[in-house]
């Protein structure tokens, strides 16, 4: 419903906005992420120890993909795939042993769909529904007992929302864009490490209801014709 309710305000927002300032062109646009919102995306978090007890190192995210969209006039179609990589170690402050590493990645496709207002200067935005992707993270412990392994994802759902900026001439286009996407992941952890970690409380995770917002900002390139 969200999604449905989403492509309903965009298409309503284009339409007035569309008739004022209608492109005649048809474009073709390539976008590509540069820099990730730098937080914690970790999926994994280590409950055995108090804060002042461990230490937690975390990489600051790294996103790859890119996105392709064919606009006629103000409408268009396109697909974008985008990739997060997450990195997060855990060790003891008394004897720096590991207690948990997690490098995790996160591939989404999205089938999108975009509007767009302007010539010389453009203003497109759209929004998109995932048509693909996984999740994948591999974890080393260090708690008895627990055999290092890689939990995937079942399912993966979700939406995700964009605007690009873009500057015309000679044929030719320069984007910036930036992107939001709201995933929900439920994994495949039965039988694992993981899951018995989690139940003796030295762990914790949402296996069926874990939500990651990522965001990206996008550079690009555009060819008209």
């Amino acid at each position: 419903m969200l999604v449905i309710r989403i492509f309903t305000q965009l298409i309503i927002f284009s339409l007035l906005l569309g008739a004022c300032a209608r492109s005649e062109l048809i474009r073709i646009r390539m976008l590509s992420p540069v820099s990730e919102t730098k937080k914690d995306y970790t999926v994994f978090k280590e409950r055995s120890l108090s804060s002042n007890s461990k230490k937690d190192t975390i990489a600051d995210p790294k996103t790859s993909g890119g996105s392709l969209y064919f606009l006629l006039k103000s409408f268009g179609i396109g697909y974008s795939t985008i990739t997060t990589k997450i990195e997060k170690q855990v060790i003891k402050s008394s004897d720096s042993s590991l207690l948990l590493n997690e490098e995790t990645i996160l591939k989404t496709n999205f089938a999108d769909v975009v509007f767009g207002i302007g010539e010389n200067y453009t203003f497109m935005w759209g929004a998109g529904i995932p048509v693909g992707g996984d999740l994948k993270s591999e974890l080393k412990y260090g708690y008895s007992g627990a055999t290092n392994e890689t939990i995937e994802s079942e399912k993966i759902s979700g939406h995700s929302a964009f605007f690009v900026l873009g500057h015309h001439g000679f044929g030719f286009e320069t984007l910036l864009g930036y992107r939001t996407n709201f995933i929900k992941v439920a994994l495949k952890d039965s039988d694992s490490s993981a899951k018995t970690l989690k139940n003796s409380n030295k762990i914790s995770y949402e296996n069926n209801g874990l939500f990651i917002t990522t965001n990206q900002v996008q550079l690009g390139i555009g060819f008209t014709f």
